[in-house]
């Protein structure tokens, strides 16, 4: 018997542009390109965790049909490359002097990423009777200086590849990438398709829940769905009813979990990741550094640490604390702090 609880998220996760939820003047926009069998570059902008990715992926699929498999490929640039992709591009840059041709003995300079990750799919030819292949570029702007070689290989091989860059910040996507894009902004779901949503699963899963506690989820959760069916599913594990009360407590315990595995991934030593989540949360919760700092604190002293090593952890938060009253840049204080927690579990 199987008595594993399933994930509500992936539970009811789209399988067509039909079913991703709201945002029908989009999803108009790209059906008409699916029947069109063409489109230029695109560029997806909006919020965290809105379905951003989701809505490019479900496209991609539509689009190459039964050549999907072969022909798509999804990247994300905030993500390092390993010690053995770094390797790889180290002893890819230089071409021998044995070989034939005018860049024998010559240093290639392509940035690391776009040589490892996107140059050899984009360069391969398209598989099947699909138009050309799909690339999705995940947090595109964490690219930064390297657009420019992005820019090159969108020119060189646009026709055998076609690009769909996702940000959340036009701001740091330069001018020359921008302009070679058709923009797509992508807003959160509206609160009508977002009631419909979740009065859907709640039948299907048996649950009591009213307008008012809707409207309360679609808040908490800032319209974001992922993180709604999330709670949903959360508060469900205390009874089939939900009100108020249930969904604010375990919004408060979700919170709380965040925080938790950013201090563990802190104290693995991921900088990085723990980067990457704490941003999220920023950017979820609105908080400020003084809050982030705070609630650090509280999950820290709930963890079986050694005398020594809480009192380090304190002293290094309650310093990052001090200097963040004059601090202007919450990421950059916040990020600080992780770094030096980062390093100073390298001596645990």
């Amino acid at each position: 018997m199987n008595t594993e609880i399933p994930i509500w998220r992936i539970k009811y996760y789209p399988r067509s542009l039909n079913e991703f939820c709201g945002r029908d003047s989009i999803k108009e926009t790209l059906q008409q390109i699916i029947k069109q069998k063409n489109f230029p570059h695109l560029l997806f902008i909006g919020s965290e965790g809105i379905g951003k990715t989701t809505l490019a992926q479900l496209f991609a699929k539509e689009f190459l049909g039964n050549y999907y498999d072969t022909n798509f490929k999804l990247v994300y640039a905030n993500v390092p490359l390993s010690d053995d992709e770094r390797n790889q591009a180290k002893s890819e840059a230089y071409i021998s002097t044995s070989k034939i041709g005018s860049i024998a003995g010559k240093r290639i300079t392509t940035p690391a990423f776009i040589q490892i990750k996107v140059k050899p799919f984009v360069q391969l030819k398209v598989i099947g009777d699909a138009p050309f292949k799909i690339l999705i570029v995940k947090n595109f702007e964490s690219l930064g200086s390297d657009q420019q070689g992005f820019r090159r290989l969108m020119e060189i091989y646009g026709s055998n590849c076609r690009m769909i860059l996702i940000t959340t910040k036009i701001s740091n996507i330069i001018d020359p990438i921008i302009s070679r894009c058709q923009i797509i902004l992508i807003s959160r779901v509206k609160i009508d398709r977002f009631k419909d949503l979740i009065i859907e699963i709640a039948k299907n899963e048996s649950l009591v829940i009213d307008d008012t506690v809707i409207e309360a989820l679609y808040k908490v959760s800032e319209g974001k769905i992922s993180k709604a069916i999330d709670l949903l599913q959360l508060c469900s594990i205390s009874g089939k009813t939900i009100d108020m009360q249930k969904l604010y407590e375990h919004s408060q315990r979700f919170q709380n979990d965040l925080i938790k595995n950013l201090l563990l991934l802190t104290l693995q030593g991921d900088f990085p990741k723990s980067r990457e989540l704490a941003r999220k949360i920023i950017s979820n919760y609105k908080y400020d550094s003084h809050e982030v700092f705070t609630l650090l604190l509280k999950e820290l002293n709930k963890l079986p640490l050694n005398k020594f090593t809480r009192n380090k952890l304190i002293n290094l938060i309650a310093d990052s604390d001090f200097r963040a009253i004059d601090g202007r840049d919450i990421d950059i204080q916040i990020s600080a702090l992780l770094s030096k927690i980062c390093l100073f579990s390298e001596y645990l």
